[in-house]
């Protein structure tokens, strides 16, 4: 059985646009998700659809106990540092994420890597969602949620949204 461990960020996002489901539709598998993760995720900053959405969410995934102490670089946090390393030491067949840095060193240990995006347009390739939901989920993502993506990456995933049509 696949195995998909998601992040914070692509959950934040998701989240927003009411799209937690597509990770199972997607990926399949077994989800799972950090606790320290969790703790990140309930915080003041999030609306009540957001908590509700995501407390929903969390009833229906694996919750795994595990965080990392040591902290010998800033350029990653301690629930994506921890997220890493369980991702790689448990061999995860995805991890959902979105941070950079996060995304690169996954993959140079042979971890598949999506983020919210990829997740939507994965979605619409296989008919979950259609691709003009799919491409407004995008936008609004941009244009409400604060998603920050180079004109480059939203021109590539235009492009494929407009193959599928």
């Amino acid at each position: 059985m696949r195995s998909v461990l998601c992040d914070a960020s692509s959950l934040i996002f998701l989240a927003k646009l009411d799209y937690l489901p597509l990770i199972e539709q997607v990926l399949g598998g077994q989800v799972m998700v950090l606790r320290c993760v969790v703790e990140e995720l309930q915080s003041d900053k999030a609306s009540l659809t957001e908590t509700n959405r995501l407390a929903q969410f969390f009833e229906n995934v694996q919750v795994i106990d595990f965080q990392i102490d040591e902290l010998k670089s800033s350029a990653l946090s301690r629930s994506d540092k921890s997220s890493l390393r369980w991702a790689v030491e448990n061999r995860m067949d995805w991890l959902l994420a979105d941070e950079r840095l996060l995304r690169r060193v996954a993959i140079a240990e042979g971890i598949s890597v999506i983020g919210f995006l990829g997740l939507l347009l994965g979605a619409a390739k296989r008919g979950i969602i259609c691709s003009s939901e799919a491409h407004s989920a995008v936008d609004e993502a941009i244009s409400q949620h604060g998603c920050r993506i180079s004109v480059t990456v939203y021109q590539r995933i235009l492009r494929e949204l407009n193959k599928i049509d």
